[in-house]
């Protein structure tokens, strides 16, 4: 364990996903004296890449987007002071869906999404429920109404849709919407991405998610996301802060009510008046502060929220060129047209709720001339009842066979092949059972009612996907922003940035 340089800080962040680097950034940024604390060898969390032989694999985060007719990266990176450093690489298209081997293209934009599915699926309505989708995004991003209960009525007719929608699910809105069930399932083919079927899927994340890719598109990082969580993690050292690796916090003290710093690798001491953590938020209060500091209240609340599922994937390489087999460079893959089927294939441990990604498409760099990388995700319980020493090489064969009826020769081309499981990303994050999108994005667990940012415990944040605003890389990374916001008193994320990249320049 590296010792730190000083005795106190101002804040000490608690893990290095992209919620706590960001956080951690715009703390240094704005003149903090921070330290950052990660137990595993490098930076990133989800986004941290790695390499076998020739070739980088992204473990988690294939894509992101700059947000919904929003340039988020622009002027975050100009808060951040790393415009010149990092590399955003645009996609040509949305992402392909797929579904018992009819395919359908999604456009980038917003008309031309709707255009398409109209032309799909002519007189389904499809087309509305993106125009739905879009018309929620947009009073979504607004500046939260603080408005009196008698006022109430007047915040309604300003943001009509949020409001008509803010509990429902994704199937509920395509039942008042589209006519033509293989319409509604096409137009429901990202919610892999959220984690849960439309059935169970909060309308507001899902519509989040969706507009976020279409406007203005999906963006790749060159040279892996890695490099996005590397820059972040500079622009902390750059700016005064530290950052200590293969550390483990383990425990958070807490005197009167207050947090005081946290205890490294059971005995060495850190203090701060403010502490971060970007970890499980169960870990955090159960394991790192003790439920002796909570009120039964809020443990109840705790206690009622469901962490979301876990994944298995297979990476690879091959030889092969998905151009020649019309694949996109993100192509959602179904066997059934009922979504619900799919999820319980997937709550029975079989590949569902799958995708493939094909970052080479867009960065060839990542594998040697003349190969791609090519990952195959499917969403998976951390439980299915039999051993995962037992179940990998039967998924794996599974979902090798998936993978050859999308482009037949591929298994014959394939230079490399890795899994990860569930356990593989429990060990990785500490996340209750390898969850991968915090909490599941039901309508009761996402924006108001995930869990805040600001804890029962006078100088406990959170920030990441188990705070506001959710799941996804850019929610993740403005997660940070937002915590750093709050505590400075800022109401709006957006000022706090703008006001860094103001004293940049």
């Amino acid at each position: 364990m590296a010792a730190p340089t000083g005795a106190d800080y101002d804040a000490i962040v608690i893990g290095a996903g992209l919620g706590g680097l960001s956080a951690g950034a715009c703390l240094a940024r704005g003149g903090k004296r921070v330290l950052l604390v990660e137990r595993q060898a490098g930076v990133g969390g989800n986004a941290h890449a790695f390499t076998r032989g020739p070739y980088t694999f992204d473990p988690a985060i294939h894509v992101t987007a700059h947000g919904y007719n929003i340039e988020f990266f622009d002027f975050y990176f100009d808060a951040l002071g790393v415009r010149d450093k990092i590399e955003l690489i645009p996609a040509h298209t949305l992402m392909s869906v797929d579904v018992c081997g009819d395919r359908f293209q999604f456009p980038i934009g917003t008309q031309p999404l709707v255009d398409a599915l109209e032309d799909y699926f002519p007189g389904s309505g499809a087309g509305e429920f993106i125009r739905v989708a879009a018309a929620a995004t947009t009073e979504s991003q607004q500046p939260p109404p603080r408005v009196a209960l008698r006022d109430l009525e007047e915040a309604m007719k300003a943001l009509p849709t949020l409001f008509k929608y803010r509990t429902a699910t994704v199937q509920e809105v395509l039942d008042e919407y589209v006519s033509d069930e293989r319409a509604a399932a096409v137009c429901a083919g990202q919610w892999p991405y959220m984690g849960l079927p439309p059935s169970r899927l909060s309308f507001m994340a899902y519509a989040g998610a969706l507009m976020a890719s279409c406007d203005p598109g999906p963006q790749y990082v060159r040279g892996s996301f890695q490099r996005l969580a590397d820059t972040i993690a500079g622009a902390i050292t750059d700016s005064g802060g530290e950052i200590l690796t293969d550390t483990e916090v383990t425990r958070i003290l807490v005197e009167d009510g207050k947090v005081t710093g946290v205890e490294l690798g059971g005995e060495q001491v850190e203090r701060a008046p403010i502490v971060i953590s970007n970890a499980d938020a169960r870990l955090t209060f159960e394991r790192l502060v003790g439920e002796e500091h909570l009120t039964e209240r809020y443990l109840k609340r705790l206690r009622r929220m469901t962490p979301s599922i876990s994944a298995f994937l297979l990476y690879s390489a091959a030889t092969i060129d998905p151009a020649l087999h019309g694949i996109d460079h993100e192509t959602m893959v179904y066997r059934h047209w009922d979504h619900d089927e799919t999820w319980n294939d997937v709550l029975a441990g079989r590949p569902g709720g799958t995708w493939l990604s094909i970052p080479t498409m867009h960065d060839p760099a990542l594998a040697p001339p003349g190969e791609h990388i090519v990952i195959y995700t499917s969403l998976m319980p951390y439980d299915i009842g039999e051993p995962w020493e037992d179940a990998s090489e039967r998924i794996t064969e599974e979902m090798l066979d998936q993978v050859e009826a999308l482009m037949p020769g591929y298994r014959e081309s394939i230079t490399h092949v890795g899994t990860a499981t569930p356990t593989t990303f429990e060990s990785a994050t500490l996340a209750h059972q390898g969850a991968i999108y915090g909490w599941e994005n039901v309508p009761t667990q996402t924006v108001p009612k995930r869990l805040d940012f600001h804890t029962p415990i006078e100088g406990l944040w959170l920030a990441g996907h188990w705070t506001h605003p959710g799941t996804g890389s850019v929610r993740c990374l403005l997660s940070g922003a937002q915590t750093v916001a709050a505590i400075n008193g800022i109401y709006d994320p957006r000022e706090l940035l703008g006001t860094l990249a103001s004293a940049a320049a």
